[in-house]
Parts: C-alpha cells; sequence; structure tokens
C-alpha cells in the first residue's frame, strides 16, 4: 500500500514526492521530525508531540512556519487522502530548507513541511506474547544534539545494521561514557523487585511520548520508578525488562545478547503494564 505524501501542503503521490537537492535537511541532515500514530483514525497525543517538536526547533534554532493547528489540519487531510481502512503511522518532517552548498543556516530560505502517511505495520502476537531479543550495540548515543529530534540519524542506521546482523529485534545505545540509553527507535526499563529503572534524559535520550505515559501508569500499580544513568551490568541484575514505542506500544525484552533477562519469559510487571496501556488508549486519545 502506497505511502500518501504532503509537501508543503500539496498532497501528491509518494513516486511524485520531491524536495530540492540543495535543501539542508538532505545536504546537512539539518531538520526535526516527529512520529505519530492513530487509533480509530485519530492522531494519538498529538500535543505531547508538537510540544516535542517545539522543543527540538528551538534547540536548532528552526522556524517552524505553521502554527500547531496548521500542522494538525496538514496531518489530518493527509491522513484523510491516505483513506487508509486500519490505522495510519506519521511522519512529520520540517527541514531547514534550500540554501547553498554551505552549513550557514542564514543561507536557507523556507523551511519544508512534509508529511509522510502509512499503515501501522502488522506486529506478531508473538512479539509481545514471547517477547523479543536485543543487542547491546557498540554505536553509541550522544551528542550535542542528542535532546532534539533532528535528521541526524546515522546512529541509527548503523545500529540497526549491527542488530539485523546479529538476528535481534532492536538495539540498547550506550552514552559515549558506558552508561545505558535508549533502544533505535524506543525507550528501555529494567524491572527489580517492584522497582522499574528506565534511563533519564541525563543519559542522551529523547523523552519518549509513549514513556511518559507508561511510568504514570507503573506509579499507578505501585512500581517505584527510578529514572536515571545505569551500567549495562543492571540488565543481569533485572528479572523482566520492556521497551516502548508509538508505533510497538509495550514489547517485553526476553533476551539481551543471547542471555535470558530473568527466566527468559515476558514477566508479570511487563504484562501489567502492556494491558494497562492498551486499555488507557481510549483514554489518551481524549487528550487532544
Amino acid at each position: 500500500m502506497q505511502t500518501c505524501v504532503n509537501i508543503n501542503g500539496r498532497i501528491v503521490p509518494a513516486d511524485q514526492a520531491a524536495i530540492s537537492i540543495f535543501d539542508h535537511g538532505f545536504l546537512y541532515g539539518d531538520s526535526i521530525y516527529e512520529a505519530f500514530r492513530t487509533y480509530h483514525r485519530k492522531l494519538f497525543l498529538f500535543a505531547r508531540h508538537f510540544e516535542r517538536l517545539e522543543h527540538s526547533a528551538r534547540g536548532v534554532f528552526l522556524k517552524l512556519p505553521w502554527p500547531r493547528e496548521g500542522f494538525r489540519n496538514e496531518i489530518v487531510r493527509t491522513i484523510d487522502a491516505a483513506g487508509y481502512a486500519g490505522d495510519s503511522r506519521v511522519r512529520l518532517i520540517v527541514t531547514r530548507g534550500a540554501g547553498e552548498g554551505t552549513a550557514d543556516p542564514e543561507t536557507c530560505t523556507d523551511p519544508a513541511v512534509v508529511i509522510m502517511v502509512s499503515p501501522v505495520p502488522d506486529f506478531p502476537g508473538t512479539m509481545y506474547s514471547e517477547g523479543v531479543e536485543m543487542v547491546v550495540s557498540s554505536i553509541p548515543r550522544g551528542g550535542m544534539v542528542a535532546d532534539y529530534k533532528t535528521g541526524n540519524l546515522m546512529h541509527q542506521v548503523l545500529a540497526t545494521r549491527e542488530a539485523r546482523a546479529k538476528g535481534a529485534h532492536d538495539a540498547i545505545l550506550l552514552t559515549t561514557d558506558g552508561y545505558l540509553s535508549d533502544g533505535i527507535a524506543c525507550n528501555i526499563y529494567m524491572v527489580q523487585g517492584s522497582t522499574l529503572k528506565t534511563p533519564g534524559t541525563e543519559a542522551a535520550i529523547i523523552e519518549g511520548i509513549t514513556k511518559g505515559a507508561v511510568v504514570k501508569l507503573a506509579r499507578g500499580i505501585g512500581m517505584d520508578v527510578v529514572q536515571g544513568l545505569f551500567r549495562p551490568a543492571e540488565i543481569s541484575r533485572s528479572s523482566e525488562m520492556f521497551l516502548t514505542s508509538t508505533l510497538r506500544e509495550v514489547v517485553p525484552i526476553v533476551r539481551v545478547d543471547g542471555k535470558p533477562v530473568g527466566d527468559g519469559k515476558p514477566g508479570p510487571w511487563t504484562r501489567r503494564v502492556l494491558d494497562l496501556y492498551k486499555a488507557a488508549v481510549e483514554e489518551l486519545l481524549q487528550e487532544d
């Protein structure tokens, strides 16, 4: 099923979508982005995602060309044009715009807005019932723009290549100082007793939207949530692990680098958080 694309307010077939080769998003990765999804054709937690987009824009000194409602209207228009029967995933990219062949952002003209809408992948049920394997990547997570969702994603490309080569579902990245950071496009969590440990923003991560909802749910069932810096050795001390992302929601992690986490099966805390998150979706849909 073809992706539906909106470029600067103009919806075009995917094979006709184009931006200038002089766009600094292409030349230098000078862009920011957000990834959304829908439930029942309704955007999920749009306000939270847009706040993060604004945070990224401020961080890289990029002026957003439209107000929030302008972005929402164009995203909804593109979802409607796609006309998928099921739920959609949305990738919103704002580039610096076309400029000269130099890194100077002052040479750029108007920012470009690209909205891509495609169906949410049909994830296998075994991913949730049996869990997935992760590997600790040799590719570090970090840099001065780590707190912003920018187009500089080579670390994700290389970490994905490494994970696939090892037959893993995803990879856990470390900071340049060797602390646990996040997954390729997800947040990670470790369960130790009734304590839930997850790397905090000091671990060069982007604050996850799904993570915020899951942390609140975990505290609601009596878990002590600790966010901070953790060494990889914490993995072997954990009885359960899981990951969260916008599309995948909550996924159990049962093996890391070939070694089982706990008994190698999705644990009771993980299953409970997964069930609570699915149940909370309808309530969270009312936020926007």
